[in-house]
């Protein structure tokens, strides 16, 4: 199997893949149901509302964040978990094993991690995947472009000549493992949105890719100037609920800038 694929399967069974589909068009809708260019609104707010919805939503799923699990208890209440967003993406939020996804945050930015793997996010212009400048935006996220990787077609490994190669970021002690970024864009004025996940690097040369490898994971939406193309997947209606207060939880789960989005995360 690639890199790609690894990485791919690992997320996928751990069910922090399925967690990033399901959480990106909640979140989407979410900020499309605040958004209001008439109050001024610009990219930069459609940024920086994609990234506190999706990582409230993420850290909701895999019990993290403000929803992190404390001793003694019994599991998250669904009264807790419902605050906040709309019936339908409750009723489709994934059912994750105890403690299989947990916070590995770096240089402050946020991030989820299972064995081997860890995600940070990170917006940018819709339809403008293959044009983020990680050397322009925080410097973890130039690191995390810097970090090792091995290709599939290396013809020697390190191995072979009795040398060492750790897939992770030189400087971070805290984890151990490929870091990742779920890129994520919506527009507002068309409803179009999308999602990839892929490890990140700071091209060598003009003309260089920015991904060592991406893949797609979401995309939908109405085109500018379209005729009204049905969303896929169906986002949530109406969005998240702005009616409530954020809610301490400590709790314990039962055991088994640019263009649009020019926020940082």
């Amino acid at each position: 199997m690639t890199s790609e694929d690894d990485a791919l399967s690992a997320l996928q069974a751990s069910g922090l893949l399925s967690v990033l589909k399901w959480g990106a068009p909640v979140a989407f809708a979410a900020t499309d149901q605040l958004y209001d260019e008439e109050q001024g609104h610009d990219q930069g707010v459609v940024g920086y509302l994609n990234f506190k919805h999706l990582r409230d939503l993420i850290d909701r799923a895999t019990a993290n964040g403000r929803f992190k699990l404390a001793d003694g208890l019994g599991g998250i209440g669904e009264d807790v978990l419902k605050r906040g967003i709309t019936p339908e993406a409750f009723d489709s939020l994934p059912s994750l094993p105890a403690d299989v996804v947990t916070r590995r945050n770096y240089k402050q930015s946020p991030g989820w991690a299972i064995e081997g793997y860890r995600v940070l996010l990170q917006s940018y212009p819709f339809d403008k995947i293959d044009e983020i400048k990680w050397v322009q935006r925080s410097d973890a996220k130039k690191r995390v472009a810097d970090q090792l990787f091995v290709g599939d077609d290396t013809l020697f490994d390190d191995e072979e000549f009795g040398l060492e190669s750790i897939p992770r970021i030189p400087d971070d002690d805290d984890f151990v493992g490929v870091t990742l970024i779920a890129a994520h864009a919506f527009n507002p004025t068309a409803k179009q949105f999308e999602l990839y996940i892929g490890q990140s690097k700071n091209p060598e040369y003009p003309g260089d890719s920015c991904w060592h490898w991406r893949k797609l994971l979401l995309s939908g939406g109405t085109p500018i100037g379209g005729n009204g193309l049905p969303v896929t997947p169906q986002m949530p209606s109406g969005g998240a609920s702005t009616d409530v207060e954020d809610v301490p939880v400590r709790l314990k789960r039962m055991g088994a800038g640019e263009g649009w989005g020019a926020a940082n995360g």
